[in-house]
């Protein structure tokens, strides 16, 4: 499991409702964008999603859809993989930008692929422990508990690093945990009393949980940890050879990010255009996704959000990261942090 080869595989992956799906790999993008400003053809990026078309997804959909990108003389499509495909793409250049954790840049970067994160995505790392009230599973120390069972999918992803990141901090040796792996049937686990707790993200699987009538307690790792989330990366190439355009493209983006927050429900709608299964999905599936997307914004933005702006890079959280793994054995060898991410894209 320590071997950087498997672990890359195994590492976190952004904050997705219902994973473990099959990811589609057909680019997709309504043509709904306004044409751009200049003169000059538009320059053709592709930008790599870790999942399924999702409306945690919904600003980059927006800045399509209300022309940002166009307006910033680029013609983007969307691409759907895994985390560690779009990683690998993004290094070789296949394509220009994608979402991945942080501690899946650190482990690329001690494989020398040339990645950097130059925008947070997600602020507050989304793993989350949940669980029945009534099981008064509140504090990290309440999973040693006898007869307490921690389910997760594998020992793989956001789950299992963020369980580990939990353990980590709180010094609760795993061994002390019995943990079991269930696959991505986290919701009915718990419901059904064959676990006492699960991994999952916070804002997917406790919401269903409430939406049955069950009351739940949730347990963030980022109250205890801060794991550097999700973020939009790019190639070392691309911003030695094309600052402009890794400028606009996170420029644009985070106009979306900003109108998600003002206005989420104007963007759900936008977003369901861009998947085509929950818009014709039934109103309780939509009540659902609209809620998760209502719970996202949350991840988004931070105590520092307000003086440092979306997608901010915090060194902290990096520098914290980079420990946890180096000492866990995750990460087998030194990395300089410092390339690992860039706030200079935010800031022009």
């Amino acid at each position: 499991m320590h071997r950087l080869a498997v672990i890359l595989f195994l590492s976190a992956t952004l904050m997705i409702a219902g994973c473990g799906a099959t990811p589609a790999a057909t680019p997709t993008a309504p043509a709904t964008g306004a044409p751009p400003a200049e003169s000059a053809a538009p320059r053709s990026v592709v930008m790599g999603f870790p999942y399924i078309p999702n409306v945690q997804f919904a600003h980059f959909y927006l800045a399509d859809a209300k022309g940002y990108y166009a307006a910033e003389g680029l013609n983007v499509s969307f691409d759907y993989n895994f985390e560690t495909d779009v990683v690998q793409r993004v290094a070789q250049g296949t394509l220009q930008f994608a979402l991945a954790s942080g501690d899946s840049v650190l482990l690329a970067r001690s494989q020398g692929l040339p990645v950097v994160t130059v925008m947070t995505n997600s602020q507050k790392f989304p793993s989350v422990l949940f669980s029945k009230q009534e099981a008064n599973i509140t504090t990290p120390k309440d999973l040693t508990r006898d007869g307490v069972t921690v389910g997760i999918p594998g020992r793989f992803g956001a789950s299992w690093i963020g369980l580990l990141a939990l353990l980590y901090a709180e010094q609760i040796p795993v061994e002390t945990v019995n943990i079991q792996e269930i696959g991505f049937t986290q919701v009915a686990a718990v419901s059904e009393g064959k676990v006492t707790v699960a991994m999952g993200y916070g804002n997917n699987e406790p919401i269903q949980l409430e939406r049955q009538g069950i009351p739940v307690n949730v347990i963030r790792i980022a109250d205890y940890f801060p794991l550097a989330s999700d973020g939009l990366i790019t190639n070392e190439r691309l911003i030695a050879d094309d600052a402009d355009t890794v400028r606009k493209f996170v420029r644009a983006t985070l106009r979306g990010m900003a109108d998600v927050i003002a206005d989420p429900d104007a963007a759900f709608t936008i977003a369901l255009d861009y998947i085509p299964e929950l818009k014709g999905a039934d109103q309780s599936t939509q009540d659902l996704q609209r809620a998760v997307l209502q719970a996202t914004l949350n991840y988004w933005q931070s105590d520092k959000t307000p003086t440092e702006g979306l997608g901010f890079c915090d060194e902290t959280n990096w520098r914290e990261t980079y420990t946890f793994l180096r000492e866990s054995g995750l990460l087998a060898t030194d990395v300089d942090i410092t390339k690992a991410f860039t706030n200079q894209f935010i800031r022009e």
